[in-house]
């Protein structure tokens, strides 16, 4: 740890945070990197392809090597299951313009398989060293968690019924068109398993059943989902993997986990190092902060950041080679904000924003394509522009957009624009800059890599996911 801040406090903090500098001068500046088993990673949610309209065949499978596909869940009867069928394995595509390979599909013969499932197929066979894990579960389909990790017949269940729909790929028939799913559909899409509990013995406000048993059961869970992958892979001759998503800082990482048992069973932990701050809190402040700013009103508690969370997850026995750090693809927007200290760490009232707005200035999350596609207020390097200045905070290692007179997008329920209106705003986001100062930590602290929630956040130019790329893997 001491070694990262010495590196952020020399020359390399320029480097690497410095807004205004090109990303090209930054990426030829820091060092070769050596990427050996590194996970660069991302997660694909299936609902892309509605919303911004984001296909499989728009992800940069050049410049990762490991894919998250966002979500299967567990189910009230013990199983375990597809939560959209038709995005999943049923879209027909009619035309090849949104298909991996430019061809559309053959509709009634096309072996039994639609959809991204299918785009996922044709993605792997042009990019054989990637891997494509399903994850389970998330904030809002944790549900069901706690009773499938309840007993030993009830995990055994659950595991079993999670390998053979999305590692063996039966998928479930009856749906339309009528050939999609059956014995085997899905078959070799799926390398392993990421598990996201979102959390084991509390209460977050998701809805998630919870018990005092949950953090011992978790541990129970993961044992058993490793003894039949690998049992499978005994008869397949392959190692699927095993992930977790697993808390930032000590809010909820032991309380939920028992960190080092679970260190012994995972592969790797995807750390989920953001939402660090939010509109949920009285003052503005950075989505995943890097280092700790004793300014900040939460820095009391020292954890409370990027490298906080190595050194707690390090503390309680978690093997930091087994630690893949989360980076955001979305900002964290504040309006209504007091000018001090050009908006940071100051009151703000979000009335007027819209989480469920596909529009980025009416969003208290706006992704980094649309402060930079949509929006253009942050330029080609990740600078502020058209009236939104970066500054950076150097103790937090991180930058911020202020606009004293930021202009905001009124929505109505169906998300047309009614008006307009103007407000101090304050936007915590990442930049290819940033993103290479966690590559740096990775290397120095010698974690496993980074992934990203979640890749239809990026620019057009794909900007941050190659940060990663070229941070970890050299390209």
């Amino acid at each position: 740890m001491r070694a990262f801040r010495r590196l952020l406090t020399l020359s390399a903090t320029a480097a690497l945070l410095a807004s205004l500098v090109p990303a090209t001068m930054a990426v030829t500046a820091a060092s070769t990197p050596s990427s050996g088993n590194k996970v660069v990673s991302a997660y694909f949610a299936d609902w892309d392809v509605y919303g911004r309209g984001y296909f499989v065949k728009n992800i940069p499978a050049d410049k990762i090597n490991t894919l998250l596909y966002a979500f299967g869940k567990p189910t009230a009867d013990g199983g375990c299951a597809v939560i959209d069928p038709w995005a999943d394995y049923q879209m027909v595509y009619w035309g090849g313009e949104n298909a991996v390979d430019g061809q559309a599909d053959n509709f009634g013969n096309n072996g039994n398989l639609y959809g991204n499932f299918n785009q996922l197929k044709k993605l792997k066979a042009l990019h054989p060293n990637l891997k494509v894990l399903i994850s389970l579960g998330g904030w809002s389909l944790s549900t069901y968690f706690s009773d499938v990790a309840a007993t030993p017949a009830s995990r055994a269940q659950f595991v079993s019924s999670c390998i053979d729909t999305f590692i063996k790929g039966n998928l479930p028939t009856g749906g339309w068109p009528a050939d999609a799913g059956g014995i085997g559909a899905a078959a070799g899409i799926f390398d392993g398993i990421d598990i996201d509990w979102e959390y084991p013995g509390i209460d977050p406000g998701n809805g998630a059943h919870f018990n005092a048993a949950d953090r011992a059961n978790a541990t129970l869970l993961f044992k058993e989902f490793r003894s039949q992958l690998d049992a499978l892979g005994a008869t397949t001759g392959k190692h699927y993997v095993l992930a977790a998503a697993l808390p930032a800082a000590d809010v909820h990482s032991s309380g939920s986990y028992d960190l080092a048992a679970v260190g012994k069973v995972l592969d790797y932990a995807n750390v989920m190092t953001y939402d660090f701050h939010g509109a949920s809190d009285a003052y503005t402040a950075f989505n995943s902060p890097l280092l700790r700013d004793t300014a900040d009103p939460a820095a009391k508690d020292k954890y409370w950041n990027v490298e906080g969370t190595i050194d707690f997850y390090r503390k309680a026995g978690f093997p930091l080679a087994k630690i893949v750090l989360g980076v955001p693809f979305y900002g964290k927007q504040y309006i209504g904000v007091g000018a001090a200290n050009h908006g940071l760490y100051q009151a703000f009232d979000n009335t007027g924003l819209n989480i469920n707005s596909l529009h980025g200035d009416a969003q208290p999350t706006p992704t980094y394509h649309q402060l930079v596609d949509q929006l253009g207020i942050v330029g080609e390097y990740g600078q502020g522009q058209n009236g939104y200045t970066t500054y950076v905070d150097w103790k937090a290692g991180e930058p911020w957009l202020w606009n004293p007179a930021g202009s905001h997008s009124v929505v109505d329920a169906n998300d047309n624009v009614v008006s307009t209106f103007v407000s101090p705003t304050f936007i915590s986001y990442e930049t290819p800059l940033t993103i290479l100062a966690r590559t740096e930590l990775v290397r120095i602290d010698g974690l496993r890599g980074v992934f990203a929630w979640e890749i239809s956040q990026d620019s057009d130019a794909l900007a941050l996911t190659t940060a990663m790329g070229h941070g970890l893997l050299g390209h």
